[in-house]
């Protein structure tokens, strides 16, 4: 058995959980998916006996539990790192400050966007009209893509190129965004890289596997 086991939630509900995975997926190291249900675990029982939050995702590695997507992706790039594994991060240090300050803000921000277009009601065939601050928030997070989206050079079609970490910690908020068919407004970039990032290899086999679950209106 791997190392590395990953506890997540239901890939159709836990966006958090699908970060970590398409961070952990891409590095290439095998590891252990271990589904954690968050529908009927009020209580946090059952992923506090494996997180020390009480929360998924949670890595398990080496005696090691480290809760939080983001500790996880840096966990990984420090645990694993290129050039035997592929980098999560840009090499060139203004782009890595960049890519790991949009991820902060993925990570802490657009409140308005995860209540207004919650991730498990975006495999719902009749979804709920997305709020006004939802949609404030896409827009404002679609003008942020846009900027490195610009400024890249030729290369991936990812915010710096090559897929890496930010790519995973936005690839939720890309599905909420089509899924409500968000229009590009005045981000043509970033609303093409939205379809795009969803089907890098770290991030289609999680979308493809959750939508095959049964859809969850609630949890």
């Amino acid at each position: 058995m791997p190392d590395l086991k990953l506890y997540t939630g239901e890939k159709n509900i836990s966006s958090w959980s699908m970060r970590a995975w398409a961070a952990l997926t891409h590095k290439g190291v095998p590891f252990e998916d271990v589904p954690l249900p968050i529908k009927g675990d009020k209580d946090r029982a059952r992923r506090r006996a494996v997180s020390p939050t009480g929360k998924v995702p949670v890595l398990h590695h080496k005696g090691l539990a480290i809760p939080d997507s983001l500790a996880i992706i840096e966990y990984l790039e420090e645990t694993f790192p290129p050039p035997a594994h592929p980098a999560l991060w840009p090499r060139d240090a203004a782009e890595r400050a960049h890519a790991r300050w949009l991820a902060a803000a993925m990570h802490s921000g657009f409140m308005g966007m995860r209540e207004g277009m919650s991730f498990n009601t975006c495999f719902l065939k009749n979804r709920p009209a997305a709020t006004a601050a939802a949609l404030s928030d896409a827009a404002e997070l679609l003008s942020l893509l846009e900027v490195p989206l610009a400024k890249k050079p030729a290369g991936g079609p990812y915010l710096f190129g090559a897929f890496g970490a930010v790519d995973a910690m936005y690839a939720p908020a890309a599905f909420r965004l089509v899924s409500y068919e968000v229009p590009a407004g005045p981000s043509p970039l970033a609303h093409a890289y939205i379809r795009e990032v969803l089907k890098a290899p770290a991030v289609k086999p999680w979308m493809d596997a959750a939508r095959a679950l049964p859809p969850a209106e609630t949890y």
